[in-house]
């Protein structure tokens, strides 16, 4: 498959996506080929297998490069994302256009400063190609624009840290390439305030978001179940939970059996969009309490869990109201005192929200055996 872009042939083949210029272009990258600002004849983003480890990464990009039979300069990328299912998005106006192509994977989703503890391969790769003609120092506000719009769209999907479940701001191992095709316009500056920013913005945004799309099948709106797993807190955890607290009863005689309609009535419950939307403001509020973002609330006093604060219970006897009703509030209270398994781990937000999401499908539990025993007897 081959795209062409004035100037440009983009195509994608056999695990390597490649942008070829028909002159030398001016291309400005952090690449692990030809870095830095060169004239290139090309850009390679290469596809490697994700248990990739090579001690010579420059070495091993030469040799594809002359595989490939490229020459000239070929400015090279890698990564284990699949090059297929790379995100485009093209604006034009005036005589400036923006074209942004990018790879993405983030199963090593970092944030910017952390600790790195996990060890992965997941890249996102980024080149963005510019109709206009540019200063050295408008290129390299290219990239930091570029960056920005790519923090925006992690933001936009709520991407976390595999390290921290902090907001990532990228992966460790991201690239960028800013390529100058030139054209009428001589611009000096490509910052979020001028047309040319804009644009990089606009483009690096919708590209990003195709690319977690297509190869990480990311979706802003995927389930609470999925947006609970990213920060450490999965099914299983809840379902265990729940088992601590397990009391056998007519009709749930067996932890076998709890743990069977627990799996059940947590997922029912998690589909509801009320249960999600009141689960997901307290993952909101944990994350701005940390932060210093909730007025008259610090950050030391909110992690002792002081006992002027109970907003954290008021939303979890929202939760437990709203799907188990009384004996759901009940059940709550009894989770919220012991705190069993996975929710003795979490913050004070959190723990309720997901100690109410837990004691309410415990609750609902209890009450469907109930029914179904009254129904046999009937």
């Amino acid at each position: 498959m081959s795209i062409f872009i004035r100037g440009v042939k983009f195509e994608v083949s056999d695990g390597n996506l490649i942008v070829l210029f028909n002159e030398p272009r001016r291309v400005v990258s952090s690449a692990v080929l030809n870095g830095g600002i060169v004239y290139a004849n090309a850009i390679l983003n290469h596809q490697v297998d994700k248990d990739f480890d090579h001690k010579d990464p420059e070495g091993y990009l030469k040799n594809v490069v002359e595989s490939l039979g490229l020459k000239g300069i070929v400015v090279g990328l890698m990564t284990a994302a699949n090059v297929g299912k790379y995100g485009l998005s093209r604006y034009e106006e005036g005589d400036i256009a923006v074209t942004s192509i990018i790879t993405a994977g983030i199963s090593n989703a970092s944030t910017c400063g952390e600790p790195v503890s996990h060890r992965s391969v997941g890249t996102i790769n980024i080149i963005v190609l510019i109709e206009a003609s540019m200063t050295d120092s408008c290129m390299i506000e290219a990239i930091k624009t570029a960056t920005e719009a790519k923090c925006r769209a992690l933001a936009h999907l709520d991407v976390r840290s595999v390290n921290s479940g902090e907001l990532a701001t990228g992966t460790t191992t991201d690239s960028i390439a800013i390529a100058e095709l030139g054209g009428k316009m001589k611009l000096r500056y490509a910052g979020p305030g001028t047309k040319l920013g804009e644009l990089i913005g606009k483009t690096v945004f919708e590209a990003l978001i195709q690319a977690l799309e297509r190869n990480e099948g990311l979706k802003a709106s995927r389930s609470l179940l999925d947006r609970l797993k990213e920060r450490g807190i999965t099914l299983e955890d809840m379902i265990n939970a729940g088992l601590d607290m397990f009391i056998p009863h007519p009709g749930v005689e067996t932890r076998e059996k709890a743990a069977e309609m627990l799996r059940e009535e947590l997922l029912e419950l998690i589909s509801d969009v009320n249960v999600s939307s009141l689960v997901l403001a307290g993952l909101r509020l944990e994350e701005d309490a940390k932060r210093s973002l909730i007025p008259g609330l610090s950050p030391s006093s909110y992690s002792k869990d002081p006992v002027f604060l109970v907003a954290d219970e008021v939303l979890g006897m929202s939760i437990a109201n709203y799907a188990a009703g009384t004996l759901g509030h009940f059940e709550y209270v009894r989770f919220d005192k012991t705190k069993p398994g996975i929710i003795g781990k979490l913050g004070p937000f959190t723990d309720d929200v997901v100690g109410a999401l837990i004691a309410s499908a415990s609750s609902r539990m209890y009450s469907r055996a109930m029914r179904s025993l009254k129904k046999e007897k009937t």
